[in-house]
């Protein structure tokens, strides 16, 4: 490995340090009206009001769609994840993840990725999609 590739790989290794800020957008489809409510830490919540998770990540509500027509189709939920490190992706994800664990979810989409409910899953699609960004 060259010289300028070494580099890039110790810089993206040790990014904490730069502190660069991201957003990362999570949708959620959910039967469960509570989980706004659950997540931000209010009974009711407006577009924009956020959680702090820690001093370097923040989840923001930006709004949900709910299709009152169709009962059997789920609400969808979407926040705005905002984080500084890579540190604060890990935790950021296994905040995120107890949260909703055992929940009534039919999706979860980070970026444009849809996984599984899973601790290991989220915090590698967090972080992988905030090294993108840098």
């Amino acid at each position: 490995m060259n010289s300028y590739l070494k580099r890039k790989v110790f810089i993206l290794q040790n990014i904490d340090i730069l502190g660069a800020i991201m957003d990362i957008e999570i949708e959620i489809h959910t039967y469960d009206g509570g989980l706004i409510s659950d997540l931000l830490g209010k009974d009711s919540a407006s577009s924009g009001e956020e959680v702090k998770i820690t001093d370097e990540a923040k989840l923001k509500f930006k709004g949900k769609k709910v299709f009152l027509a169709a009962e059997h189709v789920p609400q969808i939920i979407y926040f705005i994840l905002n984080v500084s490190s890579n540190v604060a992706c890990g935790l950021a994800a296994s905040w995120l993840y107890d949260k909703i664990k055992g929940r009534n979810i039919k999706k979860l989409i980070i970026e444009r990725t849809e996984m599984e409910i899973e601790r290991g899953e989220i915090k590698r699609v967090i972080e992988e999609k905030w090294r993108m960004k840098l």
